[in-house]
């Protein structure tokens, strides 16, 4: 074909794609980026290098909203957006060795650890106020938020807006976990060393277990269009599927015994209410319920009082036991549980002035009482156990105290803040303060700066009691309103591990169409 007859035939193509074409529609695209490099060294007491670092952590966002067409202005018409962050966390400066099994055996391995992970944090498709306002939809990698913490997952999720101010949610797929394509074990339950043992020898690191599909599912029904109250009563469950070592450790002789099948990892029911009344205040609860623990994991409530328009005082409770996967061998130790009672208080002096406070007990539950197989009956006691014998003596409930006060003055684009706060205890006590400063110039140049004195006393220890001094010094750039660059510059000495020095590169970016 000749390059005339290409250019018509080119032309026609053109003109049909034109006269058949849908008309173009608005579309709003975003694309972000954080960079942020580091550069430093570990050394032990004796000067030593222990770790060398030489870490860039970078992420790129893109999303894409109005994908459906919508008349401009309406609040109630239909919305299609795609949402997606990708991370790389790299080190450089660690050796070849920690990450890959060799012939050496494990010899410098750390199981699970990779020099230039990528991970992507999330990456869905979503649709809101579809059938009328009725149904909305998720597709893909999600976080979902909520009284039983963070969670990622890969799969879909669906909500109903019923009448009567409820919303139903039902979501399944696989938990995101370490070992996978483009994911990390941020999300997992606590108590597994798991990730991929691909070219691992079955008697090396027998406790790193094998990453393998984790199935899940949840629902959760929360209210909805009430603005001064929402609760959400959620439930889930997460299956551990594929082999797991059940010898933690290698014996030399034997291979490690291996179970395999589909089990739970974890199941928990929580609900969480918030409230506000106007200039009054406002309160929040939440409780988790583990199933397979079967016990009360968490508890938590705030209460917030409104005294005038400048003074905001607070009362906090936090009960927390641990849990952990039901692979785990900590899952058979019993846990005691720790009780966070704090007050807190902010004052706004004025439009620049503000100053808050606040002081917190720790208390620690303890076993101070003879076994009850009624109440605990997963946990045994000795065999040498007798009530006379006093196995369990008592020691009351310990407790740490905490205070702190900060101040932080803002004029144009000026900010001071001040901050000091102190922990005690009977193991230890750490008391200290730093001051922050930064100012912005032009708008565009911006200078930072941090000092700070610290001290702590081990009480176990007395011979690992230091102050530390450090500071901070950074200069940056910025290139428009989301988009800056700057340069961190970080030392901190004591008398246990001399001086420590860091080198820190900071970019963020956003472009919007």
């Amino acid at each position: 074909m000749t390059a005339v007859a290409t250019r018509r035939v080119a032309s026609l193509a053109l003109l049909a794609v034109t006269l058949v074409a849908p008309p173009v529609r608005a579309l709003d695209a975003e694309v972000t980026s954080d960079t942020a490099a580091q550069f430093y060294d570990v050394r032990s007491p004796t000067g030593e290098t222990v770790l060398t670092r030489r870490r860039l952590v970078t992420t790129l966002g893109v999303g894409a909203y109005g994908l459906v067409e919508a008349p401009p202005g309406d609040v109630k018409a239909p919305e299609l957006s795609f949402r997606a962050r990708l991370r790389y966390d790299a080190d450089y400066g660690a050796s070849a060795a920690e990450g890959a099994p060799t012939v050496s055996q494990g010899l410098g391995l750390v199981p699970g650890f990779s020099r230039g992970p990528v991970d992507l944090m999330y990456g869905y498709l979503e649709g809101r106020r579809l059938l009328g306002g009725w149904l909305g939809f998720k597709l893909g990698r999600q976080y979902v938020t909520d009284v039983l913490g963070w969670w990622s997952f890969d799969g879909g999720e669906a909500s109903l807006t019923l009448p009567f101010y409820f919303k139903a949610e039902a979501y399944g797929g696989l938990e995101e976990r370490g070992g996978m394509p483009l994911s990390t074990p941020r999300f997992e339950r606590d108590g597994i060393w798991r990730g991929s043992r691909a070219g691992y020898d079955g008697l090396l690191y027998p406790a790193f277990q094998p990453a393998t599909i984790a199935p899940a599912f949840g629902v959760a029904l929360e209210s909805a269009g009430v603005t001064w109250i929402h609760g959400r009563l959620t439930y889930r469950r997460v299956y551990n599927t594929g082999a797991s070592n059940v010898s933690e450790y290698a014996s030399g002789l034997y291979t490690p015994a291996v179970y395999d099948g589909s089990r739970i990892s974890s199941e928990r029911l929580g609900y969480a209410v918030d409230a506000t009344w106007g200039g009054v205040g406002g309160a929040r609860a939440g409780v988790v319920y583990d199933l397979y623990q079967a016990e009360v994991s968490s508890v938590y409530a705030n209460l917030d009082a409104y005294l005038g328009q400048k003074t905001t005082l607070s009362a906090d409770y936090d009960y927390y036991v641990p849990t952990f996967d039901a692979d785990s061998i900590w899952s058979v130790f019993a846990a005691e549980p720790t009780n966070d009672v704090g007050l807190r208080a902010n004052v706004n002096l004025t439009d620049e002035l503000s100053i808050a406070g606040g002081g917190s007990v720790r208390v620690y539950g303890v076993q101070t009482g003879p076994f009850d197989p009624g109440v605990g009956a997963r946990y045994a006691p000795s065999p040498n156990y007798s009530a006379a014998s006093s196995y369990f003596p008592t020691n009351g409930h310990p407790f740490d105290e905490g205070a702190n006060v900060s101040a932080r003055w803002r004029t144009g684009e000026t900010l001071l803040t001040v901050r000091g706060a102190g922990n005690f205890g009977d193991e230890g006590d750490r008391v200290g303060g730093d001051a922050a400063a930064e100012r912005v110039f032009e708008t565009r140049y911006v200078v930072h700066g941090r000092a700070g004195v610290w001290e702590w006393q081990d009480k176990l220890r007395p011979d690992r009691d230091a102050t530390s001094f450090g500071y901070v010094a950074g200069v940056g750039y910025r290139f428009a309103p989301r988009s800056q660059g700057s340069v961190e510059w970080e030392h901190n000495m004591n008398g246990l591990v001399g001086q420590r020095f860091r080198l820190m590169f900071l970019l963020s970016m956003a472009v919007s169409k």
